[in-house]
């Protein structure tokens, strides 16, 4: 057990999200007799209990945020840099935005012999201010150059990356964002829902699922399901998450034209029984890594209309099991949901079947196992 490595995951916060809940996942399932995981985060997730109910050290940092607040960000980059002094990690992780730069800059300082980067995604995105955009990227720019490995969730982050010179010195590899496949594979489709709701059988349920904040848009699936409730008289709307944006989409919620047919759920953990119920799944999306949801969707059984950016178009097979929509357009997302209602569109088995094979959550695991081996027979 004294050869194992020691491998420190740094991530900004423990949300109810995707990176988050598979950063768990990776540090719970890694293997005992190689390795020895750490957890770096900071506090007040929804899943900070759940780290703690792991068998594994966990370290929360409180100034570690995700809003930019230069003396807390200088407090959480010493917190990191002392702390991996006194760990001494054979290898730190990074994940997130804010806990990527600072993580690697103090793991850098710390003299970390390997340090690696997951992007789930980007801090900047191509709907932002030039000025901010550009901060970000030199930040991005400055970090790359500490880090010795880059892992990317989709190839259009990817391509992306090389094109802003974010991985010149860097190895890359692609690993995707695993899910429990067989969890949503299995799923079958029960009349809880509906019932808890007082969703008519007859109806059809048209649903999203995400984190309601500015990059997932979701005023957009509102205003989409305004129109579409407006022709057709039949279907219910889902949205299942919270966040900043909660409040204005309450307000934007109560001037649809039949508000009685939308319902906001907040969190669930049981997804996986609320998927099977859906006729579409809906994600509109300004950008994104690759959103374990479509896939998820797809081992369910269900369509996704998703909006037509990086990642998504990667797991999006038109006809198959799902279409693409304009971005910030709310009429072609209520045009594509009409069809595809109208349509009684079904995802075809073998997409199943893919994404069965390029997303399952312990092939992840033992392809980041594999790199991690791969660094440290590396001179640091």
């Amino acid at each position: 057990m004294g050869n194992r490595l020691r491998v420190a995951h740094v991530i900004t916060m423990l949300e109810l999200g995707g990176a988050q809940q598979n950063t768990l996942y990776t540090v719970s399932h890694l293997d005992r007799e190689r390795f020895e995981p750490h957890l770096v985060a900071g506090q007040g997730g929804l899943l900070d209990a759940d780290a703690s109910r792991l068998d594994i050290p966990v370290h929360f940092c409180p100034s570690l945020i995700r809003e930019i607040q230069p003396l807390q960000d200088f407090q959480a980059y010493r917190f990191l840099k002392n702390l991996f002094r006194e760990l001494k990690p054979d290898i730190v992780h990074t994940h997130s935005s804010k806990a990527g730069v600072l993580g690697r800059l103090a793991a850098h300082a710390a003299g970390v012999p390997h340090i690696v980067h997951t992007y789930h995604g980007f801090g900047f995105h191509r709907f932002q201010n030039p000025v901010p955009f550009y901060f970000y990227v030199l930040s991005e720019r400055a970090a790359c150059r500490r880090t010795e490995h880059l892992i990317f969730v989709s190839e259009g982050n990817r391509r992306w990356a090389d094109e802003l010179h974010l991985t010149n010195g860097s190895s890359v590899s692609l690993i995707r964002s695993g899910v429990e496949t067989q969890r949503y594979r299995a799923s079958v489709k029960e009349n809880r829902i509906r019932q808890e709701l007082g969703i008519p059988e007859h109806a059809r349920i048209v649903g999203m699922i995400a984190c309601l904040k500015t990059q997932k848009d979701p005023l957009t699936f509102v205003e989409a399901a305004d129109l579409v409730s407006q022709k057709l008289t039949d279907v219910c709307f889902l949205l299942i998450g919270d966040g900043e944006l909660r409040e204005k989409l309450t307000q934007r919620i109560a001037k649809m034209k039949d508000p009685s047919r939308f319902f906001h759920l907040g969190w669930r953990r049981d997804t996986d029984q609320i998927l099977p119920n859906m006729d579409l799944l809906v994600l509109t999306s300004l950008w994104e890594g690759l959103p374990r949801v479509i896939p998820e969707a797809t081992l369910s059984g269900v369509p996704v209309i998703a909006s037509d950016i990086e990642g998504n178009s990667e797991v999006i097979f038109t006809g198959k099991n799902g279409a693409l929509a304009q971005p910030q357009n709310n009429r072609d997302f209520a045009d594509k949901i009409i069809q595809a209602l109208d349509s009684h569109w079904q995802v075809d088995p073998s997409v199943r079947d893919k994404m069965e094979t390029e997303f399952g959550i312990d092939k992840m695991v033992r392809q980041q196992e594999d790199l991690y081996l791969k660094l440290a027979s590396r001179k640091a």
